[in-house]
């Protein structure tokens, strides 16, 4: 390896770190490293061009120190189980109370967002250190899972949104005492609770081998459940997005069509100090070709850069789907009527099980799609948009990159389970068509890389009106 290069396998092109294509250094070490402009001359110059400019949160230049690999901190050992030693990493940011980070590292070839996306090891599918509750301990190959208390879960690093791919939970410990739940989720589902404790994931018991969802127990999916030892295997199954995105415009057509016409449309006031609104046109035309936005803000702590983004959190309306009470005073009332008619589903998308090579006879079928529907929230019908970020006052409905469905993993009492992604399987799908969730890995890679060029090339033009 060259002098000066990074050693690190980047999502970003390795460049070589001289002087002169550095930003000179810095006074002083801030948190947040962004500053806010918006002057008249940008206006002046937006108008001349016929073009709309938002004040953007513009990232301040990077120190050299930062050019420079950091080490990251160091997980202490916790416990073992089953001769496997699990590690905490309290010093890592974990994602929570609508707000998800991620690795970044200032890119030199940058000159308007100064920073791109990078990953923390073992540069693979595995499980992360973000995305996980805390109090739950992962094996020092981000493979495996455990906990010594109640529910704990965690996410895979990375997820499906289409494609047919193909991965195994292996049960490292599940008896009397210690319990393994696995599953999908999506970016909503609860990590402080396990795999299908809401309408967010579908998770599967050790004990009887029967789907979760919504809390409640469902038809048996793995014949007398599974135990310490068992190789599970899941085949998703997921249409291609412009298949996903074609229902989605046929639903929220539908939709519409069922909106009352007495009713009149609700303009969303947001936080900001402008006063603006968020409404279905607006959105409508910044959807128009399917963006993908990512409100990334690059943070550091305890010398360690991340990047900021905002969470995709619950809805009102898949939150009563799990609670279907309405509290009125001292009365608590149960909602009768079906909520399910007004959340899109994904068509022909189906989990196929395997048990230690056996295929299952049932199967998970129709999941609930993770794609942005542009609806209005209208009480009377039970009407919302799909998807919600909490956090963030100006979110239009868009996807961010990270939708789609997950491994999940969840444990109780010093249970544990593990994560084969693949290519090398103990029990390999006899379809040499589908793929190894391993392939996700350099995908996700590429989509990183591209997006963080797209949003520079953005960028620069629109600094080019200051």
């Amino acid at each position: 390896m060259r002098d000066g290069l990074s050693q690190e396998p980047s999502i970003e092109p390795q460049i070589e770190l001289t002087r002169e294509n550095l930003i000179r250094e810095q006074d002083g070490d801030s948190k947040s490293i962004i500053v806010e402009t918006n002057n008249s001359k940008t206006t002046k110059n937006s108008n001349l061009h016929n073009v709309i400019i938002h004040p953007r949160l513009k990232p301040a230049p990077f120190k050299i120190r930062d050019a420079y690999p950091t080490d990251l901190p160091k997980p202490t050992e916790i416990c073992t189980v089953n001769d496997l030693k699990f590690y905490q990493n309290e010093e890592l940011p974990v994602n929570r109370r609508g707000f998800k980070y991620k690795l970044c590292k200032p890119n030199p070839i940058f000159t308007s967002n100064y920073y791109s996306t990078t990953d923390i090891e073992p540069y693979e599918v595995s499980l992360s250190w973000f995305d996980r509750s805390t109090g739950s301990y992962l094996s020092q190959d981000c493979k495996a899972l455990t906990s010594n208390q109640g529910w704990r879960s965690v996410r895979s690093n990375v997820g499906i949104r289409e494609g047919i791919y193909y991965f195994e939970f292996k049960i490292l410990k599940s008896d009397d005492y210690s319990h393994v739940r696995i599953g999908l989720g999506r970016r909503e589902a609860s990590i402080e609770a396990p795999v299908g404790f809401d309408g967010y994931g579908y998770g599967i018991r050790d004990v009887g081998g029967e789907l979760v969802f919504i809390s409640r127990r469902k038809n048996v999916l793995i014949e007398e459940g599974f135990k310490t030892g068992d190789v599970i295997g899941f085949e998703v199954h997921l249409p291609s997005l412009s298949q996903q995105k074609k229902e989605i415009e046929e639903f929220v057509n539908l939709k519409k069509s069922e909106i009352p016409d007495h009713h009149t449309t609700k303009k969303r006031k947001t936080n900001t100090k402008n006063k603006k609104f968020n409404n279905i046109e607006d959105n409508e035309k910044f959807n128009e070709f399917n963006n993908i936005l990512r409100d990334q803000i690059p943070t550091k702590s305890k010398g360690v850069l991340y990047y900021d983004q905002f969470e995709y959190t619950k809805t009102k309306m898949m939150d009563h789907l799990l609670n279907p009470i309405t509290v009125f005073g001292e009365k608590a009332i149960i909602e009768m009527d079906d909520k399910t008619k007004n959340i899109p589903i994904i068509s022909n998308s189906k989990i196929v099980l395997y048990k230690n090579g056996v295929k299952q006879n049932e199967t998970i079928e129709n999941l609930y799609s993770f794609l942005p529907t542009n609806l209005e929230e209208i009480e009377e019908i039970n009407l919302e948009p799909n998807l919600k970020q909490q956090s963030n006052p100006n979110y239009k409905n868009n996807d961010d990159n990270t939708l789609g469905y997950y491994p999940m993993l969840s444990t109780f009492q010093n249970g544990a389970v593990s994560l084969n992604a693949g290519p090398e399987f103990e029990y390999p799908p006899e379809n040499t068509q589908i793929k190894p969730l391993s392939d996700r890995y350099n995908e996700h890679v590429i989509e990183e890389w591209y997006w963080d060029i797209i949003d520079e090339v953005e960028a620069q033009y629109l600094d080019s009106f200051d």
